[in-house]
């Protein structure tokens, strides 16, 4: 699209303040957004919209993560030993089943910590930082 002709308007002060700080919010110029309030066009910003992100809740997930899962190790390990008991004849059949359901549940939590910090860059369009 050529733009070939010039339009002038007249506004207040504060309504230029106010045109000038919507359009810096889509990061266009003032005129462009004006174009896009008479004509009814979808604006696009050349910025993505930034969300602030807690990063240090980001982080005390991945924390949280890594603790779960040193936690569900140490489960793996008494369920093995425990199996190997069953099988040798001893009566822990009870509490091998109580420790194979609290594997499944960390494993549960920990896969629901994993998919909320990457809601939570993915929402914000970020990139996760370094830990």
């Amino acid at each position: 699209m050529t733009l070939s002709v010039k339009f002038t308007v007249r506004m207040t002060e504060n309504e230029k303040v106010v045109l000038d700080e919507k359009a810096k919010r889509l990061n266009v110029k003032s005129s462009k957004f004006v174009r896009y309030a008479v004509f009814k066009y979808e604006p696009q910003s050349s910025l993505a919209p930034m969300t602030s992100v807690d990063w240090d809740t980001y982080h005390l997930l991945g924390q949280m993560k890594f603790e779960l899962n040193k936690i569900g190790t140490n489960i793996n390990q008494l369920t093995h030993d425990a199996n190997l008991s069953v099988m040798m004849g001893s009566p822990m059949q009870s509490q091998l089943d109580e420790f194979q359901k609290l594997s499944g549940f960390l494993n549960q939590l920990a896969s629901l910590i994993s998919d909320v910090r990457s809601q939570i860059t993915t929402n914000a369009g970020l990139t996760p930082q370094e830990e």
